[in-house]
């Protein structure tokens, strides 16, 4: 009989790879209706997202009704595989399972008009499977299954309105390069094992041979494609940008963050030097401020606007963990996690409002966004709201996450950060060019249909499932602009955690 120890910590995994069958065939075989979909799949995460939070204490629950030495066996068996003591992944994780959350509830209403609700949330929890399995694997291979599972799942997401030819190209171009990433990684790991003989990240130990820097090469390549640093970044803005506005929430909040995690911890456990790996990812980062926030200033589509502000995102989170890699600093990888918070929250909020804008009066076009005067005046606010965390105005997250991490660089008399923190300031000052236009769109513009709003205000209401998961968001960014301390707390322990793999 398998006890509940023996299968730690691989129970999320088999709840969300479950769930993902589940949905499936009580759809099919049940026609359930899309809200009953959506509210099972949010329970169904919200349950995930509990054994996440509290794991450790059901385990030594469970451990108390077991065989204490068959259960440190167990525990040792898995964690060949899984590493559930990475607080890293866990924030991570938890972040992408309450997007999740967020998502299925706000899809009750959103995907009403689609005709393939049957497959987009099973779908959806074998993405955020393979995202998980990807962040807690201590196994390269185990690592790439995970990594593939999701993105592959990502890949027909992107894709899945599919009467729609700019998302079927998108998807194929995501597809293509992803393809690539992922043969590039494989190569990678066939290095490694040929120079260590094992796949167990644990396992390999600095060397010199030019087999194993070979590998960690191609292994940094691959995941540096799928993290959509610059160059390789050109895949993100038609992907997020064509994806429906719910999958592009959780592939602009969270995903790319989390590969990035991944591509850190990683690289630096299978033997890249920790100065060298910061050098590099200063200059992507760099690469990534400007090109994310030069190209958002001509934008004319809001989602891939939205995309392009994620690869200034990435630019300002990949900066800081590489300041903290070359002045083995815990303060600026603690400023990185922060923004990872922070991001997630706002970047998803903006996508879901901007979604409810396009699916009630038909706003895809910066210029559309005037046409919010139609609806209550509440998602406009939740997209306000958004918009200036991420743009950093305070006291917002967005704000303190980059003051934060620049505090932390110019404490550091090093040449090289202090032109990153000019880089980064100067990165954040032309972002504003872009942000600003949205607010002023859906904030002044709108004035000009204040007539058609009032004369359609009775007929254009907001449906709860779309209401609650803006609520949820906007909720989430206010406390944590009242109360930055218990993410700055999650975010030493993960960032003092990364330091740990350092060499």
């Amino acid at each position: 009989m398998v006890t509940l120890p023996y299968l730690y910590p691989a129970i999320p995994l088999l709840l969300l790879g479950g769930a993902s069958i589940g949905i499936f065939l009580t759809a099919r075989l049940f026609r359930t209706s899309n809200r009953i979909m959506a509210a099972l799949s949010a329970m169904l995460f919200l349950l995930v997202g509990l054994f996440l939070i509290f794991e450790n204490r059901l385990i030594t629950f469970a451990a108390a009704f077991s065989n204490p030495s068959a259960f440190l066996i167990s525990r040792q068996i898995s964690m060949n595989a899984f590493n559930p003591s990475d607080p890293g992944a866990k924030t991570i994780s938890v972040l992408a399972v309450g997007l999740a959350i967020v998502v299925s509830i706000f899809s009750g209403e959103y995907l009403h008009l689609d005709r393939r609700q049957h497959v987009f949330y099973p779908l959806l929890f074998l993405m955020i499977c393979g995202f998980v399995g990807m962040l807690f694997a201590t196994n390269l291979m185990v690592l790439y299954l995970f990594c593939e599972l999701m993105s592959i799942c990502a890949y027909s997401l992107v894709a899945f309105r599919r009467q729609t030819d700019t998302a079927i190209e998108a998807g194929f171009k995501y597809l293509m390069m992803g393809s690539v990433a992922s043969i590039v990684i494989l190569t990678g790991i066939l290095f490694l094992f040929l120079e260590y003989g094992s796949i167990d990240i644990g396992d390999m130990q600095t060397s010199s041979g030019w087999i194993s820097l070979l590998g960690a090469l191609m292994f940094f390549a691959g995941f540096c494609l799928k993290s959509a640093l610059v160059p390789l970044h050109t895949w993100l803005p038609d992907a997020h940008g064509r994806a429906p506005s719910s999958i592009s929430a959780i592939l602009s909040g969270i995903l790319v963050q989390g590969v990035l995690y991944v591509l850190i911890k990683n690289s630096l456990a299978i033997g890249l030097n920790a100065h060298l790996l910061g050098t590099l990812l200063v200059f992507l980062s760099l690469l990534n401020i400007l090109v994310g926030n030069l190209m958002g200033l001509v934008q004319k589509h809001t989602k891939r606007l939205l995309g392009y502000s994620t690869i200034a995102q990435m630019g300002y989170i990949t900066l800081c963990m590489a300041i903290g890699l070359r002045t083995n600093s815990v303060t600026a990888i603690q400023a990185g996690f922060f923004i990872i918070v922070a991001h997630a929250v706002a970047k998803a909020l903006a996508f879901l409002a901007k979604g409810v804008f396009h699916y009630y009066v038909g706003a895809s076009e910066i210029k559309d966004l005037s046409r919010a005067s139609e609806l209550p005046l509440f998602p406009s606010i939740s997209f306000g709201l958004a918009i200036i965390s991420l743009s950093a105005l305070p006291p917002f997250p967005g704000f303190t996450g980059k003051w934060f991490a620049l505090s932390s660089f110019f404490s550091f008399s090093e040449p090289v950060s202090i032109v990153s923190a000019l880089v980064f300031l100067a990165g954040s000052l032309i972002a504003f060019g872009y942000y600003f236009p949205l607010l002023i769109q859906v904030f002044i513009k709108s004035t000009s249909h204040i007539g058609r709003k009032r004369a359609t205000s009775r007929k254009m209401k907001m449906s709860l499932w779309i209401t609650i998961p803006l609520s949820m968001l906007s909720a989430a960014i206010l406390y944590i602009s009242l109360s930055p301390q218990f993410v700055l707390n999650l975010s030493s322990e993960a960032a003092r955690y990364l330091m740990g793999f350092m060499r």
